[in-house]
């Protein structure tokens, strides 16, 4: 089985999650290391998530208050 080092991003896994992790990895023909970074930016980059936080903002500029009052 192979051990990935200790990086920056380190997450708590079970063993079971790490096994599976390690065995994706191993079919990407990656490090682990890779296969979680690239796994993490994509997650990052996703035009899903980009969509949701264009509609959080969307909806949060719909409640702000809105004025007509003549200076």
């Amino acid at each position: 089985m192979y051990f990935a080092r200790v990086s920056a991003l380190a997450v708590p896994l079970s063993a079971a999650e790490q096994d599976h992790v390690y065995r994706a990895a191993e079919v990407a023909g990656k490090d682990v290391d890779d296969f979680m970074r690239d796994a993490i930016l994509a997650a990052a980059n996703d035009p899903f998530l980009a969509a949701l936080e264009q509609a959080a903002e969307t909806i949060a500029a719909r409640d702000e208050p809105r004025h007509d009052f003549a200076n």
